[in-house]
Order: structure tokens, then sequence, then C-alpha cells
């Protein structure tokens, strides 16, 4: 042994057990003072220089239940490492540590116990072994009032790159300990651009900022072909009523790129979500690419007059299909346009989203027939969901005679712009409309689909199919009692109007 090594006489009495070490088990400490009693000590305990015990709590405890004075020691020279320690230990007790900086601390700390010998190194039962007493890491997690798995979960944060810690350490996204750690195991891009989103504003709130970040890279594969796999998915024919569920897949993903954006929620303002801003309706990508699916054909130009949130524009091009379409919130138009540019291979001409009116089309007054087929869920009546426009040509912002009056120029143009059908030719060229009911506080709920159907008719567009659609209601769960109490029940259903021109 060296001489920094050497053995001294330690009085019992001026050993410090500073540092909080595991939690003693009184049959360890009675095994090993047997073990002592016959034998005698064969590993001396560690301490500092100033007498802090570093390893060797249950030989400690064994010295005190045999009744010595002193005790073997050796002295390691870690005063710098020791203060440190605690140093840190103050810290992480104060709770004015964000998650980031909690993390580093975890690490600096379990680094600094392994430096001092005080972590758990091997297996071992008795004083033969140095490591019997040695901190574990569900020690060490007790140790700073943590369970093993919260410890486990905050330590993980570490494991951020380190300019992904910089950027977040003094903002309030370093206080979301599950998205962090959630972060923490994405890669190394994917961490720089969910930080750069959310840190630059351009998304707010976690869920919308991963989304984006990891479709930054992604392109929407294209199908070339039909997808014959719908006989799978919905039955060999369209039923009177239909239920798609919500599938989590590519296509969904994109179109949730424009829908999670947090500038184009709203407050509801009702009794469910308060001044909580929520999304708005987005057409079901699984009902827009039955739709698409069945009535028509790759490379058939669809039309979509209410872009809204991109449903249409998105699936459509997915299946390999042409686009044309309108917006007229400056925000939709946006991240359409965006996501179709960023994440789906187009060739020219086959995308073109106007910002414009999409009842009146200026831009093709004068043509004759060119579209293959028209697919919308158009807006409902007086602000039942405010689509962020003060254009005085948002639906949304109308009284029924003024929306009436819109719809009717709509079915109008789309007379004129839609190519005929031919049943006995097989030649299909279909409207569909997706409606539902709509609020006007003077006149109660007007039905959609009466006045849809009138004004198309006017038009001599011919009603060919009605299809109703199961809703999956986000309200009707939540308000069952609520229904038996008012006896109010909630719609649970759309209807889907396909018309054709002969």
């Amino acid at each position: 042994m060296t001489a920094s090594m050497r053995v001294i006489d330690t009085p019992l009495n001026d050993v410090v057990v500073k540092f909080r070490m595991r939690t003693p088990s009184d049959d360890k400490v009675s095994e090993i003072a047997e073990s002592i009693s016959q034998v005698g000590l064969l590993n001396p305990i560690t301490i500092d220089k100033n007498n802090n015990l570093l390893a060797g709590f249950h030989r400690f405890l064994a010295y005190q239940k045999l009744g010595y004075d002193t005790i073997p020691s050796i002295i390691k020279d870690v005063d710098k490492k020791f203060s440190e320690l605690v140093e840190v230990d103050e810290n992480l007790k104060r709770n004015e540590l964000n998650h980031i900086e909690i993390a580093d601390h975890i690490v600096k700390r379990e680094s600094l116990l392994e430096e001092l010998g005080l972590t758990y190194d091997a297996t071992g039962d008795n004083q033969y072994s140095q490591d019997a007493d040695k901190l574990t890491i569900a020690d060490i997690a007790e140790g700073i009032g943590l369970s093993k798995r919260v410890y486990q979960r905050k330590k993980q944060i570490s494991k951020l790159h380190p300019e992904v810690k910089d950027l977040l350490v003094g903002t309030e996204w370093a206080d979301s300990m599950n998205e962090l750690v959630r972060l923490s195991s994405e890669k190394d891009s994917i961490q720089l651009g969910v930080c750069n989103l959310l840190i630059s504003g351009k998304c707010k709130s976690w869920k919308q900022a991963f989304y984006t970040a990891k479709m930054e890279d992604f392109k929407l594969h294209r199908q070339k072909e039909l997808d014959f796999k719908c006989k799978e998915r919905w039955g060999l024919y369209p039923k009177s009523i239909m239920k798609f569920n919500r599938q989590n897949d590519e296509l969904k993903q994109l179109c949730d790129l424009v829908n999670h954006n947090e500038d184009i929620r709203t407050e509801k303002g009702s009794l469910r979500f308060g001044e909580t801003r929520i999304k708005l309706h987005q057409m079901n990508p699984e009902h827009a690419r039955f739709a698409i699916d069945y009535y028509t054909n790759p490379g058939d130009l669809i039309l979509e007059p209410f872009n809204g949130r991109g449903t249409t524009a998105i699936t459509a091009l997915h299946l390999n299909r042409r686009f044309i379409g309108y917006e007229i919130c400056d925000k939709s138009y946006q991240l359409t346009k965006d996501a179709v540019e960023k994440h789906i291979e187009v060739n020219e001409g086959e995308f073109e989203l106007i910002k414009g009116c999409g009842c009146e089309m200026k831009e093709f007054e004068g043509e004759g027939s060119f579209v293959d087929a028209v697919f919308s869920s158009p807006p409902y009546y007086l602000n039942a969901e405010p689509y962020a426009s003060d254009s005085p040509l948002d639906l949304c912002n109308m009284s029924i005679e003024e929306f009436d009056s819109r719809i009717d120029l709509m079915f109008k143009n789309l007379a004129r712009v839609i190519k005929k059908s031919d049943y006995k030719k097989k030649i299909f060229h279909p409207i569909m409309m997706v409606v539902g009911t709509a609020r006007d506080a003077a006149n109660g709920i007007q039905n959609m689909q009466t006045t849809f159907e009138i004004l198309a008719k006017k038009h001599k567009l011919t009603l060919w199919d009605v299809m109703h659609v199961e809703l999956n209601n986000p309200h009707l769960v939540c308000s069952i009692s609520r229904n038996y109490d008012f006896k109010f029940t909630h719609k649970s259903h759309e209807t889907q109007l396909t018309w054709v021109r002969f």
C-alpha cells in the first residue's frame, strides 16, 4: 500500500456522514458485525481529510454496533470533488432549476459519485467486497427525492443535442419534461428542427413542432395506380351509411401539418371549450381518399372551391390526380401551398391553388367544361366555424340570405366547368359536397342539405346519390349526461351529396 493510501485509526465520533448514503440494512449490518468480530475488518472505510465518509457506511455502522471507539480508515484527497458534490446536491434540492438544468446536474452528480468511489460497481454482500454498501441507481435517485423511473426519465433529457440545450434552457419550453424526454430520443436533425420551430415562434406547441420537424424531409409517395385495396377498406361499393376511421398514416400526418397549426385555431367560446383555442373542422383524409378513389381516375382534374385545411388537395395529389382549388384565408392558403410544395413531388400543371373566391371562379370565366370531379366540404353559415378571415367574401361571415346567394353562384359556375356525364356510356363526372346543419341566430338550425339540393337543381344538376357519413363526434361521449338532462342529441352524421350534369 502506498503512503497516500496508508490506514489510520479514526475515532467513530469524528466520522461525518455528510452525504446521504443508501438506506442501511439491519441484517447487513449484523452480518458484517459478526464477520468483523471473527476475522476483523478486511476493508477499511474511506474518508476525506475532513473525515467525511466516502465509502463503507455499513462497515461504519457495524463498528458502532460492536461498540468500538475507532475504525481503520483510508484518507482520500477529494476535497474539491466532495465540495462540488455538495454544491450539486444543494442546487437539486432548490426548485429553481428547469428540466434541462436538472438533467445536467444529475449527470454531473453521477460522475462525481463515481469519482468518489460511491457508486455501485460490482455485486457483493459482505465486508469482503468493497462495493457492498455503495450506491445503486435506486439509491442515487432516492438521495434527491425521486423514484428510479422518474430519475431515469429526467436523466434522459441530458442526451439532448448540446445546441438544443443552449437554445431551450432559458425558455418556457425547458419546463416540459415529457416533451423533452421525447425530443431527446429523436435524431439530431429532428431535435434541432423542433427547437428552431419553437424558438422562432413558427410553432406554438410541441405537438405541432414535432409534426412539422418530422415532415421537413418527408415526401409523400404518390400512388401511381388505382388503389385496389379500397375494397378491403370500404367494401365493393359505397353504402348508404359509411364510417371512416381516421388512419394515422402518412396522408393524415401531412394533412395535420395544416390543421395543427396554432395560427388557424379558434376560440369556440362554448360550454365545452370556453376560451381554449382548438382545431377547426378538418375533412377526414380517409373520407377524401374514399371519394376520390371510388369516383375518379388517376390523372383526373379535381376542383375544390373551398380549400380550407387542404385535405382534398393533399389527398388528390397523393392519389395521382391533378388539383385546382380556391382559398380565401391567407394563412390556410399559405399552409396548404407550403405542405404541397415541400412534401409532395408534383409535376408542372398538376397543382394550382388560387387565392380568391371559389364561388365566383373569375379565373375561368368564359371557359367551358374542363373539370373531371369536384369534392368539397363547404363552410357553415354565420360563424359556425370562424375561419380567421376578415374578407367580406368569406361565407362564414355572411347571413343566411347572403350565404345562399353565394352558393347559388357556385353551383352556376360548377354546372359550367364540370364535364358532362353519360349514364349509358358509363362516363361519370361527379360534384361531391359533404354538408351538415348550420346555425342561424334568428331561424334556429337550417338544413344545408335541403338548401344545396334546391340550388343545384336550379342549375340543372341531377342529384345522383346521397350517402350519410357517421361522425366521430368528440362531444358525444362527454355530453351524454347533458343530452339526457335537456333532451338534446348531437348530430351523428353528415351527408355526402353527389350531382352530375347530363
